[in-house]
């Protein structure tokens, strides 16, 4: 966090020396996948007390947010990100009886850095079209939702739930290749594909399983996006 703000000082001081070119905000949508390789595990080896609970859901790949504010000077691109990703795990069943189920809710809120380099600008008519490379790092602050319930529709004082919260952070390395189509002077269409590599993961323990079990929360995976940059011209 205090890097990404010492970042945005920076940014805002390069602007003040008169050096940038163009203020942008710009928010794409996409979709990602996530590896949850120790989630699925606690998943999967997770004891209910039924014995027909199925694996409904399995972290899938899930909408990604994606909004981010910058500076551009000749083929330099810098500046914040913030991004919002979320996917579960749920394990149980469900029949006119009652239901059992155990589920994990994962929320990650990406903050950090990113920085483009253009590597060409074609000019076709009244468009441009400029595709780039890109590298965004910065940490990811994860939410987890852990709930564990029974309930038995003949008893329900029978049944019960148990709930845990989990908070958490990873440091991520993303790097990107996109394009941005420029529409007019103040609005470009961005496009990109990309890879989530989370390289330091921090542990938590659940208590809620059948035995103890520490996990680690990974969004690594790949990313696919498309949005619109805004351009505040800082030169004419």
């Amino acid at each position: 966090m205090k890097r990404t703000i010492l970042f945005i000082c920076l940014m805002l001081a390069f602007v003040r020396t008169g050096q940038a070119q163009s203020l942008t905000i710009e928010y794409n949508i996409g979709h990602g996948t996530y590896q949850m390789s120790d989630m699925k595990d606690i998943l999967k080896n997770q004891m209910l007390p039924v014995t027909n609970a199925l694996v409904t859901d399995e972290f899938p790949g899930y909408v990604t947010q994606d909004t981010r504010v910058g500076i551009e000077w000749r083929r330099h691109h810098a500046g914040a990100l913030f991004n919002y990703m979320n996917t579960a795990g749920k394990k149980g069943v469900t029949d006119y009886s009652g239901s059992c189920n155990y589920e994990l809710r994962n929320k990650g809120y990406k903050l950090g850095a990113f920085y483009r380099f253009r590597l060409v600008k074609e000019e076709i008519s009244i468009f441009t079209f400029e595709p780039y490379v890109q590298l965004s790092t910065g940490v990811v602050l994860n939410r987890v939702h852990e709930s564990n319930r029974l309930f038995v529709e003949s008893d329900p004082a029978a049944g019960y739930e148990e709930e845990d919260r989990f908070s958490g952070k990873n440091f991520f390395v993303e790097p990107a290749f996109g394009i941005k189509f420029g529409l007019c002077r103040h609005v470009a269409l961005n496009v990109n594909i990309a890879y989530e590599w989370d390289a330091v993961k921090q542990k938590h323990s659940s208590g809620h399983t059948e035995f103890p079990s520490d996990f680690k929360v990974d969004w690594s995976g790949y990313r696919a996006q498309a949005g619109l940059i805004f351009y505040l011209n800082l030169k004419k």
